[in-house]
């Protein structure tokens, strides 16, 4: 018999199930999607998506409109092993853009890791451009590092003091994109409280001015809860610093691992960490975007004509 052909649908919850037959295979199990998969069920401002094959969901994926409404966060793109190499992505990712156009969003984002290939080629293939590299890794039990007895006391902050800190050094943050456990965000006040809303924010000023950020919340996992770090500094002595503080406040809390994202020039510094090895997982994130008022060929890049209109 035949399969039957695919359809795309808005999830219910009584696609519960399929979900998380399909989350259960991603990252050997630790995959978050089974940790919001029943809040992106729920939440207005996400549309939630799956392709449905012989009565089925094998492939899904969310919209979650943020900024109010001005951009489209793509996230949760999953298949099911059995239904790879089907185009099944590239369907459900094509029907998400077709969606933020009806909606009137902006531009679409998201983010994957640089040795992700095959979501690579499916951002080019949407008309998405690369627009930032961050490094991430994780650690199931790190060790406590020494503080730097010289660097300026780290203190709690809140969003609006940290956006008055950044007003006065945009240079903390390159490019004005904050990376918040594999999302991200333009800086701007809203969007730093929307950030406080589940981080807490720590920062070091020298001569009154910010030196160092870090913002971290504990990030639920299907087995256990991580403490999931963003680290922004001016210089070495500040990103180990933060990264010290984080590893206290990880053990305060009583958890063990630790996802840490961090500019891509502190990768030397984190080498030379006694305890960070080649076992543990060590990447760089990509964010992708595409301005939805471009229109886009085949091949993925924008196209244009005399009138300004496109071909």
């Amino acid at each position: 018999m035949k399969n039957m052909p695919s359809k795309i649908r808005r999830l219910l919850n009584s696609d519960r199930d399929d979900i998380m037959e399909i989350s259960r295979h991603i990252w050997d199990g630790h995959d978050y999607l089974l940790c919001v998969a029943d809040k992106w069920l729920q939440d207005q401002n996400c549309h939630f998506y799956g392709v449905e094959v012989d009565g089925h969901v094998v492939a899904v994926g969310n919209l979650r409109l943020i900024e109010d409404g001005k951009t489209g966060w793509m996230e949760g793109l999953r298949v099911h092993p059995k239904h790879r190499g089907k185009g099944l992505a590239n369907e459900i990712t094509q029907y998400l853009v077709r969606k933020a156009k009806r909606l009137g969003v902006q531009r679409l984002r998201y983010t994957t890791a640089n040795r992700n290939k095959a979501s690579l080629k499916l951002a080019k293939m949407a008309g998405f451009s690369k627009m930032v590299e961050m490094a991430v890794f994780w650690h199931l039990n790190p060790e406590q590092l020494p503080s730097i007895k010289s660097y300026p006391t780290i203190e709690k902050s809140n969003p609006t003091r940290v956006y008055s800190l950044l007003r006065a050094n945009s240079t903390i943050v390159p490019d004005g994109v904050l990376f918040y456990d594999w999302k991200a965000s333009d800086v701007s006040l809203p969007n730093l409280e929307e950030i406080g809303k589940t981080h807490e924010f720590d920062i070091a000023l020298r001569r009154r001015k910010l030196d160092s950020l870090s913002f971290g919340y504990p990030r639920p996992q299907p087995e256990q809860t991580w403490w999931s770090f963003t680290i922004y500094a001016a210089d070495s002595d500040g990103f180990l610093s933060q990264l010290s503080h984080n590893l206290k406040r990880t053990s305060e809390l009583g958890f063990k691992p630790i996802v840490c994202t961090f500019e891509t020039r502190f990768e030397k510094e984190l080498k030379e960490v006694p305890w960070i090895s080649k076992e543990h997982w060590r990447t760089r994130l990509v964010l992708l975007e595409r301005q939805m008022h471009k229109p886009v060929g085949k091949d993925g890049k924008p196209r244009t004509g005399k009138s300004g209109k496109g071909k």
